[in-house]
């Protein structure tokens, strides 16, 4: 009986799979013949598995449902088609969507028996009116899906060959009855990860916290907020008396409500709080009372005498807590939140501002270093000042924050114009001009030295590295430390934005949108297009649905609705010989994909939508259009922006630059208009390295504070960063590198 495999939910293997890399099964015996015709199912849609040898016959069961899962994450929800069979090989010598669409006109002038019931052309009559198939041109390009005709393109190529290249997804075959172990690390390490992690991360890693239970989570270890947030709000619901062990600080506990009421937990906004049942009330009082950090309710003061008259203090036993709001009430402490104090005294009194931030809130002097040190001027008194703040608050200043200020003084002012994203992923530009907040040489060297010395000193207090070899991957030079991961595209990459990954030898990359209204939408039109740029960023050609080719790009055709039955996808393929060719011909250096929302619900109204590219050897129409295996990346296409704009390729260095960025834009947007916009984007984006430490960067400081010998190759490291499951550290899969190294 000691042998039964464990029951294991499905969802949880789901999380194995997506967010480790792990295949789990039960122990017992292998077959060849079935581990052979296992290992061939797995690589028809682009798994290989790292140990083979692992494959038991009790896989086979599963085996299917893993295949239909990682060509769902990598985008076929369905058999897909193009529009035109002919794609990409059969590309009319002369189209013109304008002319087309007068000639239409002209067919549809004066004749009622092409209007519905509700006065509105028919799409039937549209396509008809659109059909100069007879001249040679694109037939009905720029239409409504034809379901019927959808319904037999999914048929012509469910019978195509696939193409002859890969693109691998590497997996490891892991027992059952290790992956409980297996998920609770990862647990831990995403609740201890220094930066935000992505929302479907964060679902998952609840629903883990839910499964497991958060009782050997060390609260202190938890250090980004949101992530404090999701395990007291968890602790929370289980029983209110697992908080005041977890020692939460009263930001915690107001964030806890803010979480609980669907307030934003940054604590910028005015939070709604819970009614509180008398247990409740206790148990919050209660860890009010055993805090060290009783104080801090007077940073947040009146956030704290909303909830005073809830939490009837007079009824429960706290003396320490019940003076503290006694004294809170008299305001006979400072009523003005830090900011405030803070601000109001960098005008008035700039060293005592400076003593405060390091003294009161260090994370702060950390954020706002190249602000004050702008501030600080030629002032030798005032740099003195600072430079000794800084010092004595380096070791309690976030080290995510260190090497944040730590770039931002090194790069001092050079890069502009600049690009933040908001939660959403919506772009926030900084339009200043390059050396606003410049300081002087002398001082900016100051400033690095005092900076490298605190994040040398917080790196070398996690442990030696003596008797490590290890080796750093040269392509994390390229590869940025995210910081905001929260809103990043969630698709089979995890990058930060800016981050350049290569993009492979391959003849041609196709470019994919699907998408699927809900039954009770009628019209919905997204328009995939590609923009080519100059090394300077200045569009110098495209292609779009008003252009469908340009000779180097091929555009399948425009739909311009999806409807439930079948959906709607568009390609656009770019052969990488003739790009190549532009390139040193005619200047190209840079090509931006974009989707564009030009009628209809927003992307995260539909019942679907994703994007995303393949790398294809064998692009003709006698080839499968869409082919999961060789997908490089797929995402969902979120929120209520109107333009998407996932990447650029770069033709020179043949690289990938994640720019994973959505623009405001009203309905009717065309990537001829909006190109400037694009652009500005884009070319922000691909400066944020300058700005930005690299994961090489990390793994450098590490392996200099800490020992250890470096190494020239993966074989030869016991430690090792690189982008796959093979490294200690995938820069891929970063919660394990946000919770171990920042």
């Amino acid at each position: 009986m000691n042998n039964l495999t464990p029951t294991i939910p499905a969802w949880l293997r789901t999380v194995a799979l997506d967010r480790l890399g792990l295949i789990a099964g039960p122990a017992g015996p292998a077959t060849p013949a079935v581990a052979t015709a296992l290992l061939a199912e797995l690589a028809h849609a682009g798994v290989r598995v790292a140990n083979p040898g692992e494959v038991t016959d009790a896989l086979a069961t599963r085996v299917p449902a893993i295949v239909r899962h990682i060509r769902e994450r990598r985008g076929q929800s369905d058999t897909f088609s193009p529009l035109f069979q002919g794609f990409p090989d059969k590309l009319p010598s002369f189209d013109s969507i304008w002319l087309r669409s007068l000639l239409a006109s002209a067919r549809l002038a004066g004749r009622n028996d092409v209007l519905g019931e509700n006065g509105e052309l028919t799409a039937d009559a549209l396509r008809e009116a659109l059909d100069f198939s007879d001249l040679g041109w694109w037939p009905a390009s720029s239409v409504p899906q034809d379901i019927e005709r959808a319904w037999l393109g999914r048929t012509l190529e469910a019978v195509k060959p696939a193409d002859t290249r890969t693109e691998w997804v590497t997996l490891r075959v892991i027992t059952d009855n290790a992956l409980d172990a297996t998920l609770k690390t990862f647990m831990v390490d995403g609740f201890t990860s220094a930066a935000s992690l992505r929302e479907d991360v964060k679902a998952d890693l609840e629903r883990l916290a839910r499964h497991y239970g958060v009782a050997h989570i060390d609260a202190t270890q938890v250090r980004f907020r949101e992530t404090r947030t999701l395990l007291f709000r968890l602790a929370w619901e289980a029983d209110p008396k697992l908080i005041q062990p977890m020692q939460p600080t009263p930001d915690d506990l107001l964030r806890l409500f803010s979480a609980l009421t669907g307030s934003d937990v940054s604590l910028s906004e005015r939070v709604r709080f819970p009614r509180l049942s008398r247990a409740q009330r206790r148990a919050v009082v209660n860890a009010l009372e055993h805090s060290d950090r009783l104080g801090d309710i007077f940073r947040r003061r009146g956030l704290w005498l909303a909830l005073d008259r809830g939490l009837h203090l007079g009824e429960l036993t706290a003396p320490k807590a019940q003076e503290a709001f006694d004294r809170l009430r008299d305001s006979r402490h400072d009523s003005t939140s830090f900011a405030a104090r803070f601000e109001a005294r960098l005008i008035s009194a700039y060293p005592n501002a400076i003593e405060m931030a390091a003294r009161e809130a260090p994370g702060v002097l950390g954020r706002s270093l190249r602000r004050l040190a702008h501030l600080a001027g030629a002032d030798p008194t005032r740099q003195t000042g600072l430079l000794c703040a800084l010092k004595d608050a380096a070791g309690r200043i976030p080290l995510r924050v260190l090497l944040a200020a730590r770039a931002q003084i090194a790069d001092n002012g050079a890069t502009y114009p600049r690009v933040v994203f908001a939660k959403t992923g919506a772009v926030l530009p900084i339009d200043n001009q390059p050396g606003h907040l410049r300081v002087e040489d002398a001082f900016q060297q100051a400033l690095l030295a005092a900076l490298d010395e605190g994040i040398r000193a917080q790196v070398a207090a996690k442990g030696p590295w003596n008797g490590q070899r290890v080796f750093i991957d040269p392509k994390l030079e390229r590869v940025l430390l995210p910081d905001q991961l929260r809103s990043t595209a969630q698709g089979l990459v995890q990058a930060e934005r800016g981050t350049r990954l290569p993009l492979g030898e391959a003849k041609v990359v196709r470019l994919f949108v699907h998408w699927r209204q809900r039954p009770d939408q009628h019209h919905s039109d997204l328009d995939l297009s590609c923009l080519a740029l100059n090394a300077n960023f200045v569009p110098v050609d495209w292609v779009s649905w008003t252009r469908l080719g340009n000779g180097i790009m091929t555009h399948s055709g425009d739909l311009t609705s999806a409807p439930n039955e079948t959906g709607a996808q568009e390609f656009l393929d770019i052969d990488w010989t003739k790009a190549r060719k532009q390139a040193e011909e005619r200047g190209w250096r840079y090509l931006v994909p974009a989707v564009l929302r030009y009628a209809g619900p927003a992307f995260a109204s539909l019942a679907e939508a994703h994007a995303g590219w393949m790398l294809r050897d064998a692009c003709s129409s006698d080839r499968s259009t869409f082919d999961p295996a060789t997908v490089v990346n797929a995402f969902a296409l979120t929120g209520a922006q109107g333009m998407a704009v996932p990447m650029l390729v770069d033709l020179e260095s043949r690289e990938v630059l994640y720019v994973d960025a959505y623009l405001n834009a009203n309905l009717g947007a065309m990537l001829e208009r909006d190109a400037g916009r694009i652009t500005a984007v884009v070319s922000a984006v691909a400066a944020r390295s300058c700005t930005k430490v690299s994961i090489a960067d990390l793994a450098h400081i590490h392996l200099m504070a800490r020992g250890g010998t470096r190494v020239d190759t993966l074989q030869d490291a016991t430690l090792s960063f690189g982008l796959d499951d093979d490294s200690t550290y995938n820069a891929l899969r970063p919660e394990k590198l946000l919770a171990d190294l920042l």
